[in-house]
């Protein structure tokens, strides 16, 4: 197929354009699903752009801006079929423009996109591991003290607060959306939220994260009363590179390494937040 550079258009992306950016997704055989689509709309749809080459979608990327403190972009995907002509590099510049009034831009990069990225002034902050189970099936037999239960709508603001300090921006919204539409669930020690996890399903596992906590140990108390209540479930987690301790525990319980993603961000990276109280993320579209 000839293809004419001058009839590849970027544009705001609108809901019918759902079932178009699937296919990427499918051809890439990432893990999101509809409902991931509908959440970035629903969050920011002023920045989920498509390219498109006459009525074919052919390119996506998405951000969500985190009250313009941090924005996170996610969703870079090119058909293979268009790639080389300048279309990510498209879909990236005019994201970075919209993204012009926030003090920090970040993404997690996959080794192939790093050279695409550093070209755009983008600097690397850490490592991040995917690690998979398929499906989970270990025995755990968690005997922890600590309370963990289901996160209600009251937890939220306490929720928040502390994902602020621990992540560095304000993710309430996200929050909502993913307490609306999936599980969650705290871990509570002298009446007080000292970790958290989120989990959704996709369309080859359920990805568990963000997960944040105060200490390892309430880490691991934590994601081995969530797997246990998750037997039969294949499972992904991308986890801080430098969270050895709990890496560790993961790998006993039948977690293998995939691949890696490297962090970056664009301006300054004043929004890091605790690192050490940071174990697995959103997900490399949510931070």
């Amino acid at each position: 197929m000839e293809i004419a550079p001058k009839n590849i258009i970027v544009r705001q992306m609108v809901a019918t354009d759902i079932p178009g950016a699937m296919q990427l997704v499918l051809a890439e055989n990432w893990n999101q699903t509809q409902v991931d689509w509908q959440m970035f709309l629903e969050l920011n749809s002023n920045l989920c752009l498509v390219a498109t080459y006459k009525t074919a979608i052919i390119g996506t990327v998405t951000a969500i801006n985190y009250k313009n403190d941090v924005a996170w972009i996610g969703m870079m995907l090119v058909s293979k079929a268009f790639r080389g002509l300048g279309v990510s590099k498209s879909l990236l510049n005019i994201i970075i423009e919209k993204l012009e009034g926030c003090k920090s831009i970040k993404l997690d990069a996959t080794a192939a996109g790093i050279p695409v990225y550093k070209k755009l002034g983008f600097q690397e902050e850490l490592e991040i591991d995917r690690m998979v189970t398929t499906p989970f099936n270990s025995i755990i037999n968690n005997r922890s003290r600590d309370t963990v239960r289901v996160i209600s709508e009251n937890d939220l603001v306490e929720l928040s607060k502390l994902d602020m300090k621990f992540f560095g921006a304000n993710r309430i919204d996200l929050f909502n959306f993913l307490k609306k539409k999936n599980k969650a669930w705290c871990l509570i020690r002298n009446e007080c939220i000292v970790g958290y996890v989120f989990v959704r399903p996709g369309r080859n596992y359920f990805q568990l994260g963000p997960l944040m906590a105060e200490t390892v140990d309430d880490a691991l108390n934590l994601i081995e009363i969530i797997l246990e209540n998750n037997v039969g479930q294949s499972i992904v987690i991308d986890v801080l590179h430098d969270q050895f301790k709990f890496k560790e525990r993961l790998a006993s319980l039948g977690f293998s390494f995939q691949r890696s993603f490297v962090r970056m961000y664009l301006k300054n990276n004043s929004f890091a937040g605790l690192v050490d109280k940071q174990f697995l993320i959103a997900g490399p579209e949510l931070g």
